[in-house]
């Protein structure tokens, strides 16, 4: 029975003849077709030797076929991108393509080290200050002693008394009256516009000045940007300090260059040394102020603690004590023993006794930041006192060889030394008070107020004008007490 020859069995055998016909002219030199025209008729003669390299290994070369197929099927891929024309969506996968590559070059190639982040307020706070021994609303209560000269400062009885006016002179009560009705009008305008830091500063600023005004050359205001002297500041002990501290017994000095200028009291030890030197006698260099800007990687430290620079500054005014007592501020000044003005450059303000920290209506500002700016100003602050207080204490003995100075306790620590300081967000203002207590300085909070009511800002207005008051009083006169019992420094001491 014969089976009948359909169509594909006549394309089998046609294929047949055709592949022996190929392999019986294998040998023979190939022609080369004419180079294609269009970049798909290239595509098509590589793909068909591509097939006839499939189809017809060579049993000796297996490994050289795969590769040759490998290779074309490479170059057809390539010609087929470099024929199609680009569309949208290839275009986009060339693009994510180049970006992902230069994304992994980048994450894999030298990468810049980004700066240190300063702590936040918080970690500040419970960490940096901590560390420097400065602690803000720490206590429950304040010390009896400070308790009691705060009140009489305020001229309270008690923290629920209700303040009235009590200023004798009706000149100065209306004086006031009228800066209490200016102060509310203006945090009234800042608090609706929502104005910025600057507003509430100048407001303040114009405030102080006015009540500076009641006693005139006796106190002196300043706003500015000029940063206080690096050496008043608290610092914090790292571990390696404290190790060393406790192997040697001895604690680093607060000051290097205050300690090292510190003069010679013995002067008969000073007359021997001059007959005895060879040549001139060198003097001291000058005491050189610094200046400290806060780097990114100083301010990651954790002991690292900023240097102060309050908004605002009331203090003694350096013409308001006697001349005597001038030279000899200015020559401590200059030997670092007594930083009375705080600021790294001369500003004519001595002892400041009370700081503004203001902050506005933005989110660059908040409470919590301006109170630690201005529990490390207060530091500084107690920090001038204690100086004072310790120089006065220094009695010399002249008639000892050994030149060993002894400390009066009665004048080394006083219970009582503290200084004020305001501090702001917008319209609310609050009350600080800054003393030493157990070996740690403290800032404790006293009153708030909002300004934009009119019963707060009197009271607010009326508290100010007690404690600058109590600076040109009292104040002053204890510290003119020390300066007569200061030794000398200088020519002119």
């Amino acid at each position: 029975m014969k089976r009948r020859v359909s169509d594909s069995d006549t394309w089998q055998s046609s294929s047949t003849k055709r592949r022996k016909t190929q392999c019986t002219h294998a040998g023979a030199p190939r022609v080369s077709p004419p180079p294609p025209s269009t970049p798909s008729s290239q595509t098509l003669v590589l793909a068909e030797e591509a097939l006839r390299s499939t189809q017809q290994p060579t049993p000796k070369e297996p490994k050289s076929s795969i590769q040759h197929w490998v290779e074309n099927c490479a170059a057809v891929s390539d010609l087929e991108i470099m024929a199609a024309p680009p569309t949208p969506r290839s275009a986009s996968f060339n693009d994510r393509g180049r970006r992902s590559t230069k994304r992994h070059a980048r994450s894999h190639g030298s990468r810049t080290p980004s700066p240190s982040k300063r702590p936040s307020p918080q970690t500040y706070r419970t960490r940096n200050m901590y560390h420097a021994g400065v602690f803000v609303d720490n206590l429950a209560d304040l010390p009896p002693a400070i308790d009691d000269e705060v009140r009489r400062i305020l001229g309270i009885e008690s923290w629920e008394d209700r303040v009235e006016a009590t200023v004798d002179e009706p000149q100065a009560a209306a004086y006031l009256t009228g800066l209490v009705a200016t102060f509310r009008a203006e945090s009234r305008r800042n608090a609706r516009e929502c104005l910025l830091e600057g507003d509430w500063k100048a407001s303040l600023n114009g405030l102080v000045r006015n009540l500076a005004d009641l006693w005139p050359g006796a106190l002196r205001t300043h706003m500015s940007e000029k940063v206080w002297n690096s050496d008043l500041k608290p610092t914090g002990s790292s571990l390696d300090e404290l190790q060393n501290e406790d192997l040697s017994g001895t604690r680093t000095p607060r000051s290097a260059s205050a300690q090292s200028a510190l003069p010679n009291f013995n002067l008969s030890a000073a007359a021997v040394t001059a007959a005895t030197f060879p040549g001139p006698i060198p003097s001291l260099p000058p005491y050189t102020q610094s200046v400290a800007s806060t780097t990114s990687t100083e301010a990651a430290d954790p002991y690292h603690i900023s240097t102060p620079k309050p908004d605002i500054t009331i203090g003694l005014a350096h013409t308001a004590f006697v001349q005597r007592h001038q030279r000899r501020l200015v020559d401590h000044q200059a030997s670092g023993s007594i930083l009375s003005d705080p600021h790294a450059a001369d500003m004519g303000i001595r002892f400041p006794f009370l700081i503004v920290e203001a902050k506005g209506l933005s989110l660059n500002g908040s409470l919590i930041t301006a109170q630690n700016q201005a529990a490390i100003s207060g530091a500084s602050m107690l920090t001038i006192l204690k100086d004072l207080s310790h120089q006065a204490a220094c009695n010399v003995n002249l008639d000892s060889d050994s030149g060993f100075q002894t400390l009066d306790p009665n004048l080394a620590l006083p219970s009582t030394t503290l200084c004020f300081s305001i501090v702001t967000e917008g319209p609310v203002h609050e009350l600080w008070v800054h003393f030493e207590h157990e070996d740690a300085f403290h800032m404790e909070f006293l009153q708030s107020w909002r300004t934009t009511r009119e019963r707060d800002a009197r009271e607010l207005v009326h508290f100010l004008a007690q404690i600058m008051g109590w600076g040109k009083g009292r104040f002053k006169d204890c510290i003119v007490e020390k300066l007569d019992k200061v030794p000398r420094c200088g020519a002119f001491g």
